[in-house]
């Protein structure tokens, strides 16, 4: 599945787009642990210190906010295009 780094997550991913062999069946919480796991320093910023998502991070499945879906269980099927968002503030 090919997944979509933006803003500061990009240079910490080395380009924009990565992709990730995971098995059919897979989830968010399953892809974002690979993305962990590949890349720590993007760990750092998915999870908090309690091991659940942060807060202010955005992921989308096809398009759509994993927080309005199944969160960490929302399956994520082979040929995903997926997007994650560091926090982001301005005014």
């Amino acid at each position: 599945m090919r997944v979509n780094f933006y803003a500061t997550l990009r240079p910490l991913a080395g380009g924009k787009t990565v992709e990730f062999d995971l098995p059919p069946g897979a989830t968010a919480g399953d892809l974002l642990r690979a993305v962990g796991d590949r890349f720590p320093e993007i760990r750092a910023l998915l999870w908090t210190e309690s091991g659940e998502l942060g807060d202010y991070i955005k992921v989308f499945v096809d398009g759509r906010e994993i927080r309005h879906l199944q969160l960490l269980e929302t399956p994520v099927p082979p040929g995903a295009e997926v997007d994650i968002f560091p926090p982001a503030a301005g005014g």
